[in-house]
């Protein structure tokens, strides 16, 4: 090669100088690399790439397919002896089926083919996989379990005072506050801190009382009528002082002093923080009226929201652990002491409260908290509590609980059972459920289909199951029936197990036993309505103007569609025959009034789209009486829907043969479509369809889209 060739190619040197390296060149290879571009090197790395999928690919084809590359349509029929070939489908589109090989009427892939089973017959829910296949699909599976799991209820609230905690210090007997010691609120207090000085005339004239009733005690003889009167006397006043939250100190104080005096000192009745200030100095009150609010931060509510779907795992003395914004990552609990017995309509939710020590006053009231509560469940989405297993409880005060009957400690209430407070008991005929992974079932609507893998075969065969599915579960889901302890579900590749099942045509989570795929259509016939022969004979004349406008929609002819129109408008007054019974002439006036809108609706209309709208109404009515009644057309109609017509919503409509015409689009998809039901005229039931058997299997077992 000349200098100037070599100069013209380099990168073709260099290929060649890569597949066939000498000595002198492998030793310079790595100064060649060094001196190469960044731009050569991606480009070598794009071509390793391309080749290396090229290759996997051909290589999972060969594996999924069971046959050897290569093979021409006609080699792969030469080997049917081997393995039947049952029939033709598409991996992207199921649903078509042929006998021959060839390209998929929908997205013109190539057909692969499925395969009779000529081993161990399998029923219509089982699929048979080879293990390079399970291999392929990363097919995981893991045994049903019995135990007892825990579901995880989250609930969202915020923290609020403890409502048995607060106190209102108010006046207990007219008076003028001459000096409040506490002037704003969020003050802390202590039990027995002075909070007030009041003047109060009358608290001057209960001081006399008390003083007169000691001095007549005083003088009476011990024993006599007058002391007697005098001691009655001077409890009833010191019960006076009292009742008007004067202390006893302070009253042996008054006693001690031998006058009254005309200010009186409130002091705090509890410890805690000053909420509300009511009054202030000078202001004159009232009996009754409030002057501070206080309340005791050292236990507080955190008041979350249940949702409805979780009332039936809440229950009253179950832990809630919980999280704030202001400490994040420490968490906090308490026990239920409440659930509200209704529901609140706007939210759909249970007000839950719950009882929270709160040392050192961390948790303030307003804070935002998420709660999570543990309910272990048994067979029958029962409820226990192992923790709580035979105790007694309070049930005004959760946190009292004791392994006998008493007293509560803080209310004096006789303590209850736990299981009298929903828990099921703990014993020994507590059963645990059937639990599988959460990734196990394929979850359609009401449906939830497992696959499970069938022991004691040579090549993995797996068994579709439709199984009743429990509440979701912290492990799982469990299962109420469908499945035994033990068997092996699919918990990861179900979805590709799904896929293959739905290839070979039988039940999967598309299509369950009750409601099959539907066969191919060589197997089907022609569907004949029972019908009313005088209805369908009434409408007999509609048919030729209405396939008119059909084929004229089809072929974008808007003067040839209004045409069509025209002559249904003048043949609808002529049809309500006379002699028609009562309710067959109401029926058919009901179906007339339907297609005289729609012919309104194209008269003297050019707008072919304005054209296909009035038929697809006309279309709907027809459909409906041809349904009801049937038809008696001279040969047999097919209903076909197309679901991108009108912006996607779908319409249907009638027409002869199996080859679709699309009258909603025309030619822009003129073939878009799917054959829904074949009706043949009430007088030939077993007339065969139009068209040769291979137009009609390919039709009628797919939806034909061209777009």
């Amino acid at each position: 090669m000349s200098e100037h060739n070599r100069s013209a190619y380099p990168e073709e040197q260099s290929i060649s100088a890569e597949v066939r390296p000498s000595r002198e060149e492998s030793d310079a290879l790595p100064q060649k690399l060094e001196r190469s571009s960044p731009r050569r090197i991606r480009r070598w790395l794009l071509v390793i790439a391309i080749i290396a999928a090229f290759g996997v690919g051909w290589g999972v084809a060969r594996l999924m397919l069971h046959q050897p590359a290569g093979r021409t349509a006609s080699q792969i029929n030469q080997v049917q002896g081997e393995k039947k070939i049952k029939w033709w489908t598409c991996a992207m589109h199921p649903q078509v089926r042929q006998p021959d090989p060839g390209k998929c009427p929908i997205c013109f892939m190539d057909l692969i083919p499925v395969y009779s089973e000529e081993e161990t017959p399998l029923t219509v829910r089982q699929i048979r996989m080879t293990r390079e296949a399970v291999a392929l699909a990363e097919v995981e599976t893991a045994p049903v379990r019995r135990m007892f799991p825990t579901r995880e209820i989250r609930l969202w609230g915020r923290i609020d005072f403890d409502e048995t905690r607060l106190a209102t210090i108010s006046a207990r007997f007219p008076g003028r506050l001459d000096r409040l010691y506490v002037d704003y609120t969020g003050v802390p207090v202590r039990l027995g801190d002075h909070l007030v000085d009041i003047y109060s005339p009358d608290l001057v004239v209960a001081q006399q009382e008390l003083l007169q009733a000691q001095m007549s005690l005083k003088s009476a003889a011990p024993g006599s009528a007058q002391y007697t009167v005098a001691s009655s006397l001077l409890k009833s006043s010191e019960e006076k002082l009292r009742l008007w939250g004067i202390l006893p100190d302070q009253i042996e104080e008054i006693k001690q002093r031998g006058f009254a005096t005309d200010h009186v000192t409130l002091y705090a009745p509890i410890a805690g923080i000053v909420i509300n200030k009511h009054a202030k100095e000078g202001d004159y009150v009232k009996t009754g009226d409030p002057i501070y609010s206080i309340a005791d931060l050292s236990q507080v509510w955190a008041v979350f929201d249940g949702y409805e779907a979780d009332i039936p795992w809440l229950r009253y003395g179950q832990t809630v652990v919980f999280e704030t914004d202001a400490f994040p990552g420490e968490k906090f609990s308490g026990q239920i002491a409440f659930i509200d017995p209704t529901l609140r309509e706007a939210t759909r939710t249970i007000r839950v409260r719950v009882n929270v020590a709160n040392p050192g006053v961390r948790l303030k009231p307003g804070m935002l908290a998420r709660g999570l509560v543990e309910a272990h469940l048994a067979a029958g989405d029962t409820v226990f509590e192992p923790s709580l297993a035979g105790k007694w409880i309070c049930p005004m005060h959760p946190e009292v609980i004791s392994d006998s009957p008493g007293k509560c400690t803080r209310c004096g209430m006789d303590l209850v059972r736990v299981e009298s407070l929903g828990y099921v008991a703990m014993d020994e005929k507590l059963t645990p459920p059937l639990v599988i992974p959460a990734s196990a079932p394929l979850i359609t609507g009401k449906r939830a289909l497992v696959y499970v893998r069938l022991p004691d075969s040579q090549e993995p065969i797996f068994e579709s199951r439709e199984i009743v599915l429990g509440p979701r579960v912290k492990e799982g889901y469990i299962v109420h029936s469908g499945l035994k302890e033990g068997e092996l579900v699919v918990v990861k590749g179900n979805f590709k197990v799904d896929s293959a099942v739905q290839l070979a045509g039988k039940a999967s989570m598309m299509h369950s036993v009750d409601q099959p795929s539907e066969p191919p259509a060589s197997e089907g016939r022609v569907v004949n309505s029972a019908g009313d022969p005088v209805l369908a004979r009434a409408l007999q004349g509609l048919w030729a103007p209405y396939l008119s406008i059909q084929q004229a929609l089809s072929r974008d002819d808007p003067a040839a569609a209004a045409a069509g129109f025209a002559r249904i408008g003048a043949l609808l007054p002529k049809l309500l025959r006379a002699d028609l019974p009562a309710q067959e002439r109401q029926l058919l006036t009901d179906i007339l009034t339907h297609l005289q809108a729609a012919c309104e609706k194209a008269r003297n209309v050019q707008d072919i789209e304005i054209l296909r709208s009035a038929f697809g109404q006309l279309s709907q009515s027809l459909i409906e009486a041809v349904e009801k009644f049937g038809h008696a057309h001279e040969r047999p109609l097919v209903i076909v829907f197309c679901p991108m017509a009108f912006s996607n919503r779908g319409a249907e409509w009638l027409q002869e043969g199996e080859e679709v015409a699309n009258p909603y689009f025309g030619d822009r998809m003129l073939r878009c479509g799917e054959v829904k039901k074949r009706v043949a005229p009430l007088a030939s039931s077993e007339e065969a369809l139009p068209g040769n058997g291979d137009s009609r299997s390919q039709t009628r077992s797919s939806p034909i889209h061209q777009h």
